[in-house]
C-alpha cells in the first residue's frame, strides 16, 4: 500500500499501513498538493489503492471502518432540551387558538355541512315553487311587525317564559301557550323552528354547530318546530349534520326526551321536520319510525293527515285528541316497498319554502333573492310557507341580528307580503338569541285576533 504522507516527497514505496492509519491518512488536509490534473488523477488512484488494501489487510469490520472514517455524531437531544421544546410548542399552539380564526380555517378544508346547491326534487317536491310576482309585489296587507313591550330573554331557558305560559286558574283550553292558539288550524299557526336542532355546541358537535344549546331547552323556551337530518353512519341511524364524525344525537334518545316534554306540558304540539342525510349510506323512513316506536307513548301521539287537499285539523283538536306530534320528512330517503308510515307527510308536497343559502345579512335583505320561493309546490298550492332566516355557514353574530324583534318582523312582513301568505315555519340559528319565539307566539295571537274579528263579521 501506498504511504500517502510519502507522496508529497516523491517517494513511491510500498509500505502496509493499517485501516486506522489509512483513516487518520484521508482526514489530512491536502492543501500540501500541487493542483494539476496529472498529480489530482495520481491523487485518486493512490487514494483507492490505499483504501482497498487497508481494508483487506485489517480485522475491523465494515462498520468499525465506517465509524472510524466518520465517528458517531453526539446526541444533543438531552432532557433539558427535549423539555424546552415541549414547552416553546405548547404556547405557540396556544397562542394560535386564540390569536388566529382557528376555527374559521378549519372549517373551510372540512366537507360542508350544508345541503347542495342543487337540492333533492324528488317524489315528496313534485314542482319547483315559485313566488307569484305579477299578483304580490310588497304590498299584500299582512303586517307582523308586532312591538314587543317587555322583550323576554330566553337564553338560559331554564324555565317556560312568561310568554309561553298557560293560563293556570283556568280550565280553558290552552295550545302551544295561549288559548288563543286553539282557534287557529295547523296550517295557520307560526312554529318558531330549530334550523338542523340536533347541531348544537352543548350536544358536542365539533365544527359548524347551529346552535349553542340543546333542542330540548329550545322546546322548554317555545320553539315548536324541530328541523333534524338523519344519517346513516355505519350503519346505524343517527341524526348528523352531513359528517358522522363531527357530532351525532341517537333518535331514540331525542324522541324520549320529546315526549316526555310533551308529557310535562299537555298543550302543546311539536312540529318535526326530517331531512334524510345519504352522503354516507342509505335512509329508510320505516327504520325511523322503528326507532320511534320503542319510545313508550311516542306512536300513540303521532297525528296522521288524511292526505292532500284534506283540511287541516284544529290546535285545539290536536292537542284534545293527543295527536300532538306532527311529522315531515324530505331530501329523498326511501320507504319499505315504497310505502311510508302513514303519520310521515313529505314536506315539500304541503310546504313552499324560500332561499335557504344566504351568505350574509345584504342577501338576507335582499327580498327578491331570500323571499324568492325555491323548492315546494309549484305556483304556491302547498298549506304551509316555510321561511328561512339564517346566514350560511352558521354565523352567531348573524343570528343576534337576524333574531331580533326589528330585523324579523320586516323579513317576515316582507316574505308574506312577496308571496301573499302568512309564514308557518320560521326557521333559524343560535336560537338563543334575539325574541323569535317570542315574536311568533304574539304573531299567532295576532293571527287568531283577526280571524275572530272575520268570523263575527261573517256571523253579523
Amino acid at each position: 500500500m501506498y504511504d500517502m504522507n510519502s507522496i508529497g516527497s516523491g517517494v513511491h514505496e510500498r509500505t502496509p499501513i493499517s485501516a486506522r492509519a489509512a483513516a487518520a491518512s484521508l482526514q489530512q488536509p491536502r492543501s500540501h498538493f500541487k493542483q494539476t490534473p496529472s498529480n489530482t488523477r495520481r491523487q485518486q488512484q493512490q487514494d483507492n489503492a490505499s483504501i482497498q488494501n487497508a481494508s483487506q489487510n485489517s480485522t475491523h469490520s465494515d462498520d468499525e471502518l465506517g465509524r472510524l472514517v466518520s465517528p458517531p455524531k453526539k446526541n444533543r437531544c438531552t432532557l433539558p432540551v427535549a423539555s424546552f421544546s415541549l414547552v416553546v410548542v405548547a404556547v405557540a399552539l396556544i397562542v394560535t387558538w386564540q390569536v388566529f380564526p382557528t376555527e374559521e380555517i378549519v372549517v373551510k378544508f372540512l366537507p360542508k355541512f350544508e345541503p347542495p346547491a342543487k337540492p333533492y326534487m324528488g317524489e315528496e317536491a313534485p314542482g319547483t315553487a315559485t313566488s307569484d310576482n305579477d299578483q304580490n309585489n310588497g304590498d299584500g296587507g299582512i303586517d307582523i311587525d308586532i312591538p314587543l313591550e317587555n322583550e323576554v330573554p330566553i337564553s338560559d331557558a331554564t324555565s317556560v317564559p312568561s310568554f309561553m305560559k298557560c293560563p293556570i286558574d283556568s280550565d280553558e283550553l290552552c295550545c302551544n301557550g295561549s288559548p288563543q292558539n286553539c282557534e287557529l288550524k295547523v296550517n295557520e299557526t307560526m312554529f318558531a323552528t330549530l334550523h338542523n336542532a340536533m347541531s348544537t355546541e352543548e350536544g358536542d358537535f365539533t365544527f359548524g354547530f347551529n346552535h349553542y344549546k340543546t333542542l330540548e331547552k329550545a322546546m322548554v323556551a317555545g320553539y315548536r318546530g324541530i328541523n333534524l337530518d338523519a344519517c346513516n353512519c355505519n350503519g346505524k341511524l343517527q341524526f348528523c349534520h352531513n359528517v358522522c364524525d363531527y357530532g351525532e344525537r341517537v333518535p331514540q334518545e331525542v324522541f324520549t326526551n320529546v315526549v316526555n316534554f310533551l308529557k310535562e306540558y299537555p298543550s302543546e304540539v311539536i312540529i318535526l321536520i326530517f331531512q334524510a342525510t345519504t352522503e354516507k349510506g342509505p335512509i329508510v323512513w320505516n327504520d325511523l319510525y322503528d326507532e320511534m316506536k320503542q319510545v313508550e307513548d311516542f306512536e300513540d301521539m303521532l297525528y296522521v293527515h288524511q292526505g292532500e287537499g284534506k283540511e287541516w285539523p284544529l290546535m285545539g283538536d290536536l292537542v284534545k285528541s293527543n295527536k300532538r306530534i306532527v311529522t315531515f320528512y324530505f331530501n329523498g330517503g326511501t320507504c319499505t316497498d315504497d310505502i311510508c308510515p302513514e303519520p310521515f307527510l313529505p314536506f315539500f308536497k304541503y310546504t313552499a319554502e324560500t332561499e335557504y343559502q344566504s351568505a350574509n345579512l345584504d342577501e338576507l335583505r335582499n327580498i327578491q333573492y331570500s323571499c324568492q320561493l325555491t323548492r315546494g309546490p309549484g305556483g304556491f298550492k302547498g298549506d304551509f310557507f316555510a321561511v328561512n332566516n339564517f346566514v350560511t355557514p352558521p354565523d352567531p353574530e348573524a343570528s343576534a341580528i337576524t333574531n331580533t324583534q326589528k330585523f324579523l318582523s320586516e323579513r317576515l312582513t316582507s316574505c308574506a307580503n312577496f308571496n301573499g301568505k302568512r309564514p308557518n315555519f320560521v326557521y333559524v340559528d343560535f336560537w338563543g338569541e334575539g325574541v323569535t319565539s317570542q315574536l311568533v307566539q304574539y304573531a299567532n295571537k295576532q293571527m287568531a285576533s283577526q280571524k275572530e274579528k272575520e268570523e263575527q263579521k261573517e256571523r253579523s
